[in-house]
C-alpha cells in the first residue's frame, strides 16, 4: 500500500514500512536486520493497539507514534500521538465553518467538551485514548532489535 506523502516526509530515508495485517511484510519485518528503521501502518480504528502488539511481535523498538488525520486515504495532518498535540489540534480543528448554522451548537459542544476534559492531565490522557482509538489512520516509527 502507498503512503501518504504527510506521513513519507516523517519517516527517515531508507525506512521500511509494513503492514502487519499482511503476512508477507511481517515475514519481511522479522527478516530484517537490527537497527533497521521500520514503520508500522495500519488505516483502521483502533490501530493503537494492534499496532504495539505487531510492534513487540515483530521485536520493534517504538520510537514514535502518529495519526493521521482525517484518513489514511485523503491524509492532511500528521499528529503526535500525545495528549497536548492531540488538545492543540481538536481544539484548533473543531471550529464550525464560516457561514454555516446548522450543527453550530453541536460543534461547540464539542469543543466545551474536549476543553473542559483535556484541561487536566488525566482529562487529556483520556482525551488522547479516544481519540487515539477512533482516528482511522496510525503509524508507529521505530527500529528493529
Amino acid at each position: 500500500m502507498s503512503v501518504p506523502v504527510p506521513v513519507r516526509v516523517l519517516l527517515p530515508a531508507g525506512t521500511q514500512v509494513a503492514w502487519p495485517t499482511r503476512p508477507e511484510d511481517v515475514a519481511r519485518v522479522k527478516a530484517l536486520p537490527r537497527g533497521t528503521a521500520v514503520a508500522l501502518a495500519d488505516r483502521r480504528p483502533g490501530a493503537r493497539g494492534r499496532l504495539r502488539r505487531a510492534a513487540e511481535h515483530l521485536g520493534v523498538q517504538v520510537e514514535a507514534e502518529y495519526v493521521v488525520l482525517p484518513t489514511w486515504g485523503h491524509s492532511t495532518f500528521v499528529a503526535a500521538d500525545d495528549p497536548a498535540t492531540l488538545r492543540w489540534l481538536l481544539s484548533s480543528f473543531t471550529t464550525t465553518p464560516p457561514r454555516v448554522t446548522r450543527g453550530a451548537s453541536l460543534i461547540e459542544a464539542l469543543q466545551r467538551a474536549i476543553e473542559r476534559a483535556s484541561s487536566t492531565r488525566a482529562g487529556a490522557v483520556a482525551v488522547q485514548q479516544v481519540v487515539g482509538a477512533l482516528v482511522p489512520g496510525r503509524i508507529l516509527v521505530g527500529t528493529r532489535r
